[in-house]
């Protein structure tokens, strides 16, 4: 989509821009500045939590954020007929709402990679009652670092009429818990990634850029097939399958088979223990290998 001309105001992620509200200040730019944190039990880290920003008068604070997506991608943009207050108000019911699990963790909603997939779990009524007085809420669609892109592009969430608010819509359920999840694997391949390029850069050159992210999602679903969860162990399998081959587990001839031969308990062991020892076991030897 093109830029979202009607913004009129911005959300930052204070993890992301750590520096964001002293930068603010020192734009000299108009600006209304209001820490979500501010007013909740979380106020001193005010810093670290979501930023939303209104400018007034003549600034190009919108059309910069827009512009620098090539950088981290830090701020999404919203647009609201409501005073800041009331946004700032809204949006604060989301910093650590309950879900249909019984959690009641913080939710990261000033991180574009995750409004997108957040707000991209709901549809309907339920979607214009999540945006409440925001009619329209704008990031770009962040890529690996890996994919090649001649520039960002953008998505929005449109509310489609008002919606009257009720307390259960705060609740996340099962869609919303799936999205995050989503987003949380994203970051983690992104992450694996960059582990891989520091210490295993030689069997990442082998796979085309163009498969890469298709390839480390089938592992990840491949290891939690297995029985895996632990980002410990879901990293193990990946850099195995990146040094071994894909599907070494089942590889009759392969080194998984030499080391179950030399371990004979290991077949007993719970998969997140037995992956973990032969990554204890192997990993000097299979280094040495690479080098």
């Amino acid at each position: 989509m093109s830029y979202p001309s009607n913004a009129n105001f911005l959300l930052i992620d204070g993890v992301l821009r750590p520096d964001a509200i002293p930068s603010l200040y020192q734009l000299g730019e108009p600006l209304e500045i209001e820490p979500l944190y501010l007013g909740t039990r979380w106020a001193e880290l005010k810093d670290l939590g979501p930023i939303l920003v209104k400018p007034s008068g003549s600034t190009s604070l919108l059309t910069r954020t827009y512009q620098n997506t090539d950088q981290q991608i830090d701020a999404s943009l919203l647009f609201s007929r409501a005073p800041i207050s009331i946004v700032a108000d809204h949006l604060r019911q989301f910093i650590a709402p309950s879900d249909v699990l019984g959690g009641n963790g913080m939710l990261r909603f000033a991180d574009p990679l995750v409004t997108r997939h957040w707000l991209g779990s709901y549809q309907g009524e339920h979607l214009d009652a999540i945006l409440g007085p925001i009619e329209s809420w704008s990031m770009p669609e962040e890529l690996h670092s890996w994919e090649a892109t001649t520039s960002a592009q953008w998505v929005s969430f449109q509310r489609k009429s008002p919606t009257s608010w009720k307390d259960k819509y705060v609740l996340l359920g099962q869609p919303q818990l799936d999205a995050l999840a989503q987003a949380a694997r994203w970051q983690f391949i992104e992450r694996l990634h960059d582990n891989f390029e520091q210490y295993h850069p030689r069997p990442l050159s082998t796979l085309d850029k163009s498969i890469r992210t298709a390839w480390f999602s089938r592992r990840l679903d491949e290891a939690q097939a297995w029985g895996l969860s632990s980002e410990r162990s879901l990293a193990i399998w990946v850099e195995y399958s990146l040094r071994w081959g894909a599907g070494f587990s089942e590889s009759p001839k392969g080194p998984y088979q030499d080391w179950l031969a030399r371990t004979p308990d290991a077949p007993r062991l719970a998969p997140e223990i037995r992956i973990q020892q032969m990554d204890n076991d192997c990993l000097d030897i299979e280094i040495n290998k690479e080098v």
